[in-house]
């Protein structure tokens, strides 16, 4: 993954990489909490260290558990109702701690009648029927039932280094660091020490209108300090987007770290929660109803926590505080807690004025982590007032001000909507410091170089080292070295190129880019307004396309069945893009290229060989992207997709008449793509793509060949049991949907639940054909098709999709090892075409919350 914005993520966990366990042992508890008398299990008791604030709440049935290597001497459990107790543990062992409480008011001389123990029910519970109230009354308490809003944001994000022992301190590697353990604090959440190493803040007005529905964020205000000479600001924006989504506790799915939670408000809560009312208390000088509620399965992607619903007919919330169990089937994160305030603004609803996020990231149970934190304020609420057409026109949901990251300390100061703590000023100098520190600039080229593939050379970036070295059937060896400039040689101006030998072949290949920002901004920057210009000398194998991942990776050499069939080619491409802020792209670009066959693939007809065909394209292409956001890479930018469609339209026109081409054509394509949420049943991703070329008498190298996988690395937008160059068409339309249930199945199998895999199926299909005017088997004078030689015979090898169509589906495990997926793939049809396989198993790094 070439991404800047993994490096945000990674620069907080520099020590991490160094560190695999320097942590104090782990502290292990867990038990059951009942009633003293009756042996009943007690729900929702609190059970913390002493001193500490770290610390969790029973289940329905009295169960508990805590790990932690920051445990004290003992713990103590506490319930409304209940004497409190506190027994002695053993710090770093697991162990088994049970407690029995003694009701406050039992008296010796009352007689105690045992029942069975009752079980859990929706009906004629209390509970229950009050949150069926409160979700009655969503529409009339969410401020989205107002015709017009509009408020003031401010944010404030930070990532912190947690778990810092002495023995952390002490290390080699801080030597030259050590006055930033000054800055070390203790977490109120769980009471572990942090290290702040990052802090953004940002300063924005939202619009609302209810009809026709938008939602419009004006970002006037950026200031961030962290790793500047490795992070981009509009990076960092993108990634801060990516982990903290807006939470609205009204919908009924809430996006959180990418992943569908159900909330407790949704319609369909009373099946996926347990409630229970704990006590009456005051919130805000108003009687309010604590409801506590936890998942019926505590691996569901759900939450555990208490509701503070106002004691009227209104049935508002105006404050909730909730976490995720600790069983959950969650990557990279420990603990997890959300606390949102609402304030009864202008005696109309009550509405959300703070909302905090804090996340506990570990790799590992005893490495080094990170706490990610998150903190808005919302103030300054208008309501049914409405405002100019032009603030809610558009389709982008954020605009940022132009030099919105250029503001100056007084305008912080008169800005913000509440003051910055003591810590986090110091943040701001401290974070400064550590990047003059040689050691940690050397720290920080290396985690490039691991994370980007590429070696920091001031101006120059040499890599991507993992493209070095490559092999296949026709080049053999291939060795190659390349580079890029830096932003240290020029924001706006992008120079990359490489040289590589095939040993086999004994002939040299090249490539040379130049890339040029049009709208004054860094290259970076969104939008992106460029042009670029493109020479290069090089190969492929026909139909192999891999997206966001080199072809000269060299994991991808290893291919299965017969791959020798390739292409050299010589080729020159003028390139514009533009981003227009309203979800739409464009792409034209003029591209001349020369091809050749390689290996055992000819360009035969029936009278005569070719040593190559020459083409010249002007290409046009649409996109449409409604409020699209990304990670921002080098070289490129990978979609974070979100619930909107993105559609593709492109069309490209081959012209004889331009610089002496061979052939006149038209390609027309087009693209939908889809993520559908259907939570608590995880999400279906959905593509639907169609084209058509206009022409006769075009030869195979210009037709649609379809995207064919021979490696062993699952691909998913290529047919993975499908050869390069198998099928080719004119004429098609093609199919893909891929669910992910994000363990709903393996969460319900005791022996599988503690893996936390993931299930997901997937079912590609495609079809189409070659029109007689193409299809040299029908009409004589064309290109011919490629065969092998067997026994002097020749054998078909590409074939069209008249018949029937090309059909594959795939069901696989993912998230093993939290980093792994692993697919068993099965071919349906054209299962007669020479050296193909049935069935295959096919994996796939994919790094995922």
């Amino acid at each position: 993954m070439k991404s800047r914005q993994i490096i945000l993520l990674i620069t907080v966990f520099v020590s991490v990489l160094q560190i695999n366990a320097y942590s104090q042992k782990m502290t292990r508890v867990r038990g059951t909490v009942v009633n003293s008398k009756t042996k009943e299990p007690i729900p929702f008791a609190n059970i913390i260290f002493v001193g500490k604030n770290i610390g969790t709440t029973t289940d329905y049935r009295g169960n508990y558990s805590l790990e932690t290597q920051w445990a004290s001497g003992s713990i103590k459990v506490a319930y409304i109702g209940y004497k409190n107790s506190i027994k002695k543990i053993i710090k770093g062992k697991s162990q088994t701690v049970n407690f029995e409480l003694e009701p406050e008011n039992f008296k010796i001389d009352e007689v105690v009648v045992k029942s069975r123990r009752k079980r859990y029910r929706n009906k004629n519970n209390p509970a229950v029927a009050l949150i069926k109230k409160v979700i009655e009354n969503k529409d009339k308490n969410r401020k989205e039932r107002f015709d017009y809003y509009e408020y003031d944001k401010y944010e404030k994000v930070e990532f912190d280094l947690n778990n810092i022992t002495e023995k952390f301190r002490k290390k080699r590697a801080f030597k030259k660091y050590q006055f930033i353990f000054n800055y070390v604090d203790t977490s109120e959440i769980n009471g572990k020490p942090y290290l702040p190493v990052f802090l953004q803040e940002t300063l924005s007005k939202v619009y609302y209108r209810r009809s026709p529905k938008t939602n419009k964020e004006f970002v006037f205000g950026s200031k961030s300090v962290g790793s500047k000479d490795y992070i981009d600001s509009e990076g960092t924006d993108m990634m801060v987007d990516y982990l903290y989504q807006d939470i609205n506790l009204y919908d009924n799915d809430i996006t959180l770290l990418t992943n569908q939670f159900i909330s407790p408000l949704s319609t369909i809560s009373p099946v996926i929660y347990k409630f229970r009312i704990l006590d009456t208390v005051a919130v805000n000088n108003r009687s309010c109803i604590k409801l506590a509620f936890q998942p019926r399965n505590k691996l569901d992607f759900a939450f555990v926590g208490n509701l503070y619903v106002t004691n009227d007919k209104y049935y508002s919330v105006v404050k909730v505080e909730m976490g995720i169990a600790n069983e959950i089937n969650l990557n990279f994160v420990s603990d997890l807690h959300i606390s949102q305030e609402f304030d009864f603004i202008d005696d109309t609803c009550w509405i959300l004025t703070k909302d905090e996020l804090i996340i506990d990231f570990n790799i590992g149970k005893k490495a080094a982590g990170m706490y990610g934190k998150r903190l808005v304020y919302y103030d300054n609420y208008v309501f049914d007032k409405k405002r100019g057409d032009t603030i809610y026109s558009g389709l982008d949901k954020t605009i940022r001000e132009d030099n919105y990251d250029k503001k100056d300390d007084v305008y912080w100061e008169k800005s913000r909507l509440t003051e910055l703590s003591e810590q986090e000023e110091n943040i701001y100098s401290m974070v400064d410091s550590v990047q003059h520190v040689p050691a940690f600039k050397r720290t920080m080229d290396i985690l490039t170089l691991l994370v980007a593939g590429y070696w920091n050379f001031g101006k120059i970036n040499v890599g991507p080292v993992n493209t070095f070295y490559s092999f296949n059937d026709v080049e053999g060896f291939r060795l190659r070295i390349g580079g890029r400039t830096s932003d240290k040689f020029s924001k706006r101006l992008r120079l990359d190129g490489y040289a590589l030998y095939g040993f086999k072949d004994e002939k040299y290949k090249y490539s040379g880019s130049i890339i040029w920002s049009l709208n004054k901004k860094p290259i970076q920057a969104n939008p992106k307004h460029s042009i670029s210009a493109m020479y290069q000398v090089e190969t492929n194998f026909p139909g192999m396309e891999m997206q966001f991942i080199n072809e000269d990776n060299f994991l991808l050499s290893f291919k299965r069945g017969v791959a020798d069939k390739l292409l050299y080619y010589e080729m020159f491409k003028i390139e514009h893009f533009k981003d227009w802020k309203n979800g739409f792209s464009t792409t034209f670009n003029i591209k001349r290229l020369k091809q050749e066959p390689g290996g055992t693939l000819r360009f035969d007809y029936d009278d005569k060989s070719v040593k190559s065909i020459t083409t010249s394209e002007i290409t046009g292409v649409i996109r449409f992207a409604p409020n699209e956001k990304y990670i921002q890479g080098y070289n490129y930018r990978t979609p974070i997709l979100g619930k909107y469609p993105i559609m593709q339209i492109s069309y490209t026109q081959g012209l004889e008449a331009l610089r002496n081409a061979d052939y006149t054509y038209g390609k027309l394509s087009f693209n939908l793509f889809k993520r559908i949420h259907t939570a608590p049943l995880g999400f279906t991703n959905f593509e639907l793509e169609a084209g058509k070329i206009f022409g006769s008498g075009i030869p195979f190298p210009l037709l649609f060949v379809h995207r064919a996988n021979q490696t062993y690395s699952y691909q998913l937008h290529s047919y993975n049991m499908m050869n390069f160059l198998e099928f080719v068409s004119d004429e098609y339309v093609s199919v893909f949907a891929e669910h992910h249930f994000y363990g709903f199945f393996f969460n319900k199998i005791p022996l599988l639940k503690k893996l936390k895999w993931r299930e997901i199926i997937s079912v590609k299909g495609i079809y189409g054909g070659v029109t007689d005017k193409n299809n040299p088997n029908i009409t004589s004078g064309l290109m011919k098709f490629p065969t092998d030689e067997t026994d002097g015979k020749e054998n078909t090898t590409t074939y069209t999709l008249t018949q029937k169509p090309y059909i594959e589906i795939s069901a696989g495990i993912g998230n093993i090892f939290k980093f792994f997926r692993i697919d068993v793939v099965k071919r349906v049809t054209y299962l007669n075409n020479p050296n193909v396989s049935e069935y295959g198993i096919r994996a796939r790094f994919k790094f995922d919350f």
